[in-house]
């Protein structure tokens, strides 16, 4: 690769990913001091840009265009910010950049600050060339608890600007390699309500902790029956939905009957597989469960609440335009797929063509030691400037 005609940008990248990592915004949490920085990145090169704020106004979204007001606009995504480090055995500080080799380590370099990064440093070329068709900025918070800003900030955009857009790449670590297709995910808390009573009355008794596990064998089974293989996905690993319990807690002592129970479950669907039709036929199932156990107990009661808005799968044709475009700009021979959810799929909702496509691989994101390396960064600059080069072809 001739990197070194792209050195000032991998420079700037490398200068940029530094201050961006120094931010330990986690999901959930205020992401204005990130914001406010890439705002003046943006100011220094006199670059409008908008706010898409949260109703308690702690945490903002942002996008820009750099180009002309027309059709057929690319969006280049991220999101600001980063999963917790407690409890993992890091090496070095989490939050502060560090070079060992050819590696850069620090929490959000892979996932996925290293995009973020590259796209900031290209601003002053993109201020050079003549560019027939805009490209766009847009970066999001909250997406490491549930992709929550997402869907505002798609409105938002469909509606500030006069054109459209035509295609999205949500920089996602994918070797940088383009990733057509990705599972949907949505979380839900179940809580069982009963009555608590001593535990000699048990067969008297209704517990919530014995009925919260018979719901989470039904969870199960039905994971079963999705893996069917006539039902498989093989651009997925595993190529079927999955549905996971993630936590649970309930009862105040070995000798009393809970009276309570409380999990939280998962559902990574493939595209194929609809979220709103598994939670109706759970949901369906707890109605019966509450009907046997009311002639037991009349307070008996079962309730599921989302976390979040389900996220939706990502299931972008192999033949559309800018699945074709991204594999020529990052010599990707056939597009692959990823098992995570992300924003991709509501940018796609939205109407924009997506793909996933950016440094770094998720085998190292979430994880201590947290690393991208240097030729991925290379590799996103050089994708950026095959992109850049034919949004200035008329």
């Amino acid at each position: 690769m001739e990197i070194e005609k792209y050195k000032n940008e991998l420079d700037r990248t490398l200068s940029i990913l530094e201050k961006l990592v120094s931010f330990p915004i986690l999901g959930g949490e205020s992401n204005l001091p990130i914001s406010r920085y890439i705002e003046d990145v943006l100011k220094d090169s006199n670059i409008g840009y908008h706010h898409v704020y949260n109703e308690e106004r702690d945490k903002v979204s942002l996008h820009c265009r750099i180009g002309p007001p027309v059709d057929g606009g690319i969006i280049l995504s991220g999101h600001m910010d980063v999963v917790p480090v407690d409890g993992q055995p890091w090496s070095r500080q989490a939050f502060s950049l560090s070079r060992e080799q050819n590696r850069l380590y620090g929490r959000g370099t892979a996932d996925m600050k290293g995009f973020i990064a590259c796209c900031l440093a290209m601003i002053p070329y993109l201020l050079r060339v003549p560019l027939q068709r805009p490209i766009y900025f847009a970066f999001s918070y909250d997406e490491e608890v549930g992709c929550l800003a997402g869907p505002a900030l798609v409105q938002n955009i469909k509606e500030t600007y006069s054109e459209k857009p035509a295609y999205a790449i949500i920089g996602e670590p994918t070797s940088m390699k383009t990733n057509a297709s990705g599972k949907g995910i949505a979380v839900f808390i179940t809580h069982v309500r009963s009555s608590a009573a001593h535990s000699s009355e048990i067969k008297k008794s209704v517990s919530a902790i014995n009925e919260a596990i018979i719901l989470i064998q039904w969870l199960n089974s039905k994971m079963e029956e999705l893996a069917d293989e006539a039902k498989s996905d093989q651009r997925f690993d595993p190529p079927n939905t999955t549905i996971h319990i993630g936590t649970i807690q309930g009862g105040t002592a070995v000798n009393i009957v809970a009276d309570s129970c409380q999990f939280e479950w998962d559902v990574r669907n493939i595209p194929a597989d609809k979220v709103a039709d598994i939670l109706e036929e759970f949901i369906t199932f707890c109605e019966q469960r509450e009907t046997i156990n009311r002639y037991i107990n009349p307070e008996f009661k079962i309730q599921t609440a989302s976390k979040f808005s389900i996220v939706p799968s990502l299931d972008t044709a192999e033949e559309a335009a800018i699945v074709h475009l991204v594999n020529q700009w990052t010599n990707t021979d056939i597009p692959e797929s990823v098992s995570f959810g992300s924003e991709a799929g509501q940018f796609a909702e939205g109407g924009y063509q997506a793909v996933l496509c950016g440094p770094g691989n998720m085998e190292q994101g979430h994880r201590a030691d947290e690393f991208v390396e240097m030729e991925q960064l290379e590799k996103c600059i050089a994708m950026l400037h095959n992109l850049i080069t034919a949004q200035c072809e008329s």
